[in-house]
């Protein structure tokens, strides 16, 4: 974690521009309190990713909380646009032709998608896996440069499946995280049709031997979608 926020604080000292990616389905945990408190002196930009997931009178009630975000979906392209004008706007704000605009937030909010909706395709690598980015990037985009770095924790805060700090193969309890998860989202089965986790093991075939429900690979599955952002809370 410390070359991680090596990387960071490195980040934080040469950008002129933060973008701090959260999660739609989930802005407050993947909000990283402390690269707030660290970019103070800096133009922040929420960029609350995965908008596509959520419905918009959540989006924008999130919005109310936050000051200077931004909605947008990297898969969808909704939003870049607006988000290019913030960055632009930002820079001519600071007297900066081109200015340095660093990508921080948790592993797997999108930062590297992010990254190449407003680049463009292939100008850094994805993969929905926790800590794939592993060191500082700076990528040229036309009117400003993007520097994508690896997802970070809070130093006082454990790993959490929920935020993608960890990757969901790597969750020593699946169904508990599963369970948090619910928590906060009642209606999780519901994207399944499901009322519990061995009926949704049943429905996905994840049977043990004599054919019991395997509740502990479908939560597994969950996770995996929920950090894959396939799992929506739209009406």
């Amino acid at each position: 974690m410390k070359s991680f926020w090596k990387a960071v604080n490195g980040v934080i000292s040469e950008a002129d521009i933060i973008l701090h990616i959260v999660d739609a389905r989930n802005v407050n945990e993947t909000r990283n309190k402390e690269i707030e408190n660290k970019v103070k002196k800096k133009v922040l930009i929420y960029v609350i990713n995965k908008c596509d997931l959520v419905d918009k009178d959540i989006l924008e009630r999130e919005k109310k909380e936050l000051k200077n975000s931004v909605f947008v979906s990297s898969t969808e392209y909704h939003g870049m646009r607006k988000l290019k004008e913030k960055i632009i706007i930002a820079g001519k704000r600071l007297g900066i032709e081109k200015p340095r605009v660093g990508v921080l937030g948790y592993p797997n909010v999108g930062k590297s998608s992010v990254i190449n909706a407003l680049k463009g395709k292939g100008s850094a690598r994805t993969s929905s896996q926790s800590g794939f980015t592993k060191g500082k990037q700076d990528i040229a985009a036309k009117k400003f440069t993007l520097i994508d770095t690896p997802g970070v924790i809070p130093y006082k805060e454990e790993e959490s499946a929920l935020n993608g700090s960890i990757d969901f193969s790597k969750v020593k309890e699946p169904e508990v995280a599963v369970y948090d998860l619910m928590e906060k989202f009642p209606d999780l089965l519901k994207f399944y049709k499901v009322e519990d986790l061995d009926e949704l093991a049943i429905k996905k075939n994840f049977l043990k031997k004599k054919a019991e429900p395997d509740s502990n690979r479908a939560a597994r599955f969950i996770l995996k979608e929920w950090q894959e952002g396939k799992i929506n809370f739209k009406s």
